[in-house]
């Protein structure tokens, strides 16, 4: 009778067994989660069937996961009764989504494509760490046991943001691909592209092919040398390169729609544009400027020239082709830390300022995009920049977007003024800085530390705005600049957990948000999530 007994139990068990709210360790925290009686045993005979192809993606993404780790696929069908099923209901809030599992069925239902991956990884962090693993091949796990539970969520902000900086330090396809799915598994939203600085320009632009020849190397015998402080950390003897094809940039872009992901990209100018000027210093700068200047990372002549018409027709050919990439309906164009000194000394915007009577730097920068937001909308193209472009000028589009990265200050007053602003602010969400104050530790002190909990602790939205004024903060983004991560191993490092806190700042609403339940989840679940697929996160020893 023992054998018996012993299999009754394993069959009995996991419909008895009741997880609570607390052990159910989502990242970011659903709105509303309700834990009920019993488990779904996901095997190789669980069917699903779906009345949309708008959960394609989802189940396309469930299935690829199943058949890596459990080596089999879900069969679709119309009839079975052990199944997930797929529902599209109307009237769900965008990327909103319901999930409840059942030890009999799981329903997921939304009305959009975002809603049902949304609920699909809400699933998969329901499932066992396993779902999640990438790489060494290892023994299927081929049993699933999912906590019956009911699930009613969607996001806090629409804009759920991360910025990763390739100019700085290149990364590969496969990282990018990597970085993305992190995000999406967290439900981000908006992958923020930086793909040209002083250090490097990584995208493929066929009408100026020397972009790349040139703008894409730096060290020993080009024409980027490593001056660009402090771009790089480590040995400077070997040419540093590598820059996106128009067809992996493609590819990229469809990667991330899959997953509910849009890619912003960003063209930083007029400053910040050192490898853009010296692959076409004949287009951007007055060959009579003799303006002296170091920009604040002490870069000289980084800066393009506002009073030629040659930079204008640059801009615009550069433009009409993103926009036959990047599907988005936004481009980022920087407009933060014009260096003093810059235009100083350069005729042609002395006559610029003469003509259109521009009384200083302050005035040029305005023109200046007031020209290129000109070419953005003959696109169809909306602007984004850094918050410098709102304190430089007085005739933005309404729609023009402002990221406010100096502190709240400049984000709170445009969305007093009704400009739509997005909170990234550096003391909170800049993952380059340091967790902890130390030569030991990787990335910078500028704005830092910035440990896990401070991220945890960003709420970006004040006391003091209406309900209008509300609704012009978009949302919030994390930015990972690169000079301080010449490896991909490092940008994990400093991406995460700090990247597990931001998605639970921008996603869940502020009375579901403690710091020791997230804590206990994140040291759980989130991070055994991670390292099942490779990620080399810092061991989160500040966690208090």
């Amino acid at each position: 009778m023992k054998p018996f007994v012993h299999l009754l139990l394993l069959i009995t068990v996991p419909l008895l067994f009741t997880v609570s709210a607390e052990e159910i360790a989502l990242i970011p925290r659903p709105q509303s989660l309700l834990a009920l009686p019993g488990v779904f045993e996901l095997n190789e005979h669980t069917a699903f069937k779906s009345d949309t192809a708008m959960a394609d993606d989802a189940i396309d993404y469930l299935q690829s996961h199943l058949e890596r780790n459990a080596h089999y696929r879900l069969k679709h069908t119309h009839t079975s009764s052990h199944l997930l099923n797929y529902r599209h209901v109307d009237g769900l809030v965008t990327e909103g989504y319901l999930l409840e599992v059942t030890p009999q069925e799981i329903v997921l239902q939304a009305s959009e494509p975002a809603g049902f991956f949304y609920a699909t990884v809400t699933l998969m962090q329901l499932m066992e760490t396993a779902i999640w693993r990438e790489g060494v091949e290892k023994e299927p796990h081929s049993i699933w046991h999912i906590p019956a539970c009911k699930v009613s969520d969607q996001p806090r902000f629409r804009w759920r943001g991360m910025m990763l900086d390739s100019a700085r330090n290149f990364f590969s396809v496969a990282y990018v691909k990597k970085f993305i799915d992190r995000m999406a598994q967290h439900k981000l939203n908006l992958f923020h592209w930086h793909l040209s600085d002083d250090e490097g320009w990584r995208i493929e632009i066929k009408k100026y092919p020397r972009l790349t020849a040139v703008g894409a190397r730096r060290g020993p015998g080009t024409k980027l040398p490593f001056t660009c402080y402090p771009a790089m950390r480590g040995p400077k003897t070997e040419v540093q390169e590598g820059f996106y094809t128009q067809a992996q940039v493609r590819e990229i872009v469809a990667y991330a729609a899959r997953r509910s992901v849009r890619v912003l990209p960003e063209i930083d100018m007029p400053a910040h544009a050192k490898a853009t000027i010296v692959s076409y210093p004949e287009l951007l700068l007055d060959p009579q400027d003799s303006s002296d200047y170091r920009s604040i990372q002490k870069v000289h002549e980084n800066t393009m020239d506002p009073g030629l018409e040659s930079t204008y027709a640059f801009i615009d050919g550069v433009i009409e082709e993103l926009v036959t990439i990047f599907p988005f309906g936004y481009i980022h164009l920087g407009g933060d830390e014009v260096p003093k000194g810059a235009w100083k000394g350069s005729p042609a915007v002395a006559a610029l300022m003469n003509k259109e009577h521009l009384t200083d730097n302050r005035a040029v920068q305005a023109y200046f995009f007031e020209r290129v937001d000109r070419i953005l909308q003959k696109y169809h193209r909306t602007l984004v920049a850094w918050q410098e472009i709102r304190r430089d000028n007085t005739t933005l589009r309404k729609e023009t977007i402002i990221m406010a990265w100096r502190g709240d200050g400049t984000g709170l007053k445009a969305a007093k003024a009704g400009q739509p602003v997005v909170m990234t602010p550096a003391q909170f969400l800049y993952f380059d800085q340091q967790y902890v104050a130390s030569e030991r530790e990787h990335g910078h002190t500028w704005a830092g530390p910035t440990d896990t909990k401070e991220v945890y602790s960003y709420e970006p939205l004040h006391d003091s705005l209406t309900s209008i004024q509300r609704d012009a903060i978009q949302g919030v983004e994390g930015a990972l600049w690169s000079e301080r991560a010449p490896t991909e191993a490092i940008a994990d490092y400093l991406a995460w957990p700090r990247m597990l806190a931001l998605s639970e700042v921008a996603w869940s609403r502020p009375e579901r948000r403690v710091w020791h339940e997230f804590r206990s989840r994140a040291l759980t679940k989130g991070l055994q999530r991670l390292k099942e697929q490779g990620v080399h996160y810092r061991e989160p020893t500040t966690l208090p």
